[in-house]
């Protein structure tokens, strides 16, 4: 696709070969949806910069969201549970 779109450039096997491995770890079509974008909007062969994305890294958050709702559900039991052999504060009296 690059070196139809940019025929005045060689696209030598050396080249094609250090992009490899600059870009086998990015998400395939990401890579050539940019590739596409890039063809559409500039005269000049891209940079593996410009192709380049970052893996995504897994997150953990929403199984540790789950967990602060089950125990915030459980110790919001156990207050209502508790609520009657708890001691009244001062300020409540």
């Amino acid at each position: 696709m690059i070196q139809g779109a940019y025929p005045q450039r060689l696209l030598t096997h050396d080249r094609a070969k250090l992009w490899f491995q600059h870009l086998e770890s990015c998400d395939y079509y990401v890579v050539k949806k940019r590739i596409e974008a890039h063809i559409k909007g500039s005269p000049h062969m891209p940079m593996i910069s410009e192709l380049y994305e970052p893996p995504v890294e897994e997150t953990t958050i929403l199984k540790t969201m789950e967990v602060w709702e089950k125990e915030g559900a459980i110790r919001i039991e156990d207050e209502r549970r508790n609520e009657w052999t708890r001691p009244v504060p001062p300020w409540a009296r």
